[in-house]
């Protein structure tokens, strides 16, 4: 680990973690990789710059090779796909400390992604306590969503990293868990 170089994610790093990213997509991976986690969409270079200049994310590299990332976003509702956009609809809905996840200033958490010959090794800890330090002031919250199927990156985020599910979401027949995390002191 002592070659890793965590940083903050720029807009040029964009064609990397795509690249990454759709290396691990639920559609490209085997059902038996699908069970060591995976990403749901599709991700382009332009889509993941926006959303790294919307709000900074963390990348780690060895000797120029990615080995994960974290990609946070808060752009306009319109400019999500349809899923993101459902729910956002719903955060007056959802409550987190007693306050609508709306009131809060938030961000999203997410896609996140360690390659899998590097993970159980914590780099996903430092790249998201890295992501909470860089960004405590900014923003109250993250909020993230994980496919219920993906047993795996729900039980790392909730039981590791301590995030706290405030909802779930049904989208085109699969159910999402809907995640918040406190970014700073609330």
């Amino acid at each position: 680990m002592e070659s890793i170089e965590l940083r903050t994610a720029q807009p040029t790093d964009a064609p990397a973690v795509a690249a990454l990213a759709n290396q691990h997509t639920y559609q490209h991976l085997t059902e038996d990789a699908r069970a060591g986690g995976f990403l749901t969409g599709t991700f382009t270079a332009p889509a993941l710059a926006a959303m790294l200049a919307s709000v900074p994310g963390q990348v780690a590299y060895d000797h120029g090779e990615l080995l994960g990332f974290v990609v946070n976003s808060r752009l306009p509702q319109e400019r999500y796909p349809p899923l993101v956009q459902e729910i956002i609809a719903l955060l007056p809905t959802l409550f987190y400390r007693q306050r609508p996840l709306a009131e809060y200033r938030w961000f999203f958490y997410g896609p996140v992604l360690v390659q899998p010959a590097h993970r159980g090794r914590g780099l996903l800890r430092r790249l998201f306590r890295a992501n909470q330090r860089a960004l405590a002031g900014r923003f109250d919250l993250g909020i993230a969503f994980i496919a219920q199927e993906n047993t795996v990156s729900l039980q790392v985020h909730t039981q590791r990293l301590g995030l706290d599910v405030v909802g779930e979401v049904q989208f085109r027949g699969a159910t999402y868990a809907l995640l918040v995390f406190p970014v700073g002191d609330l």
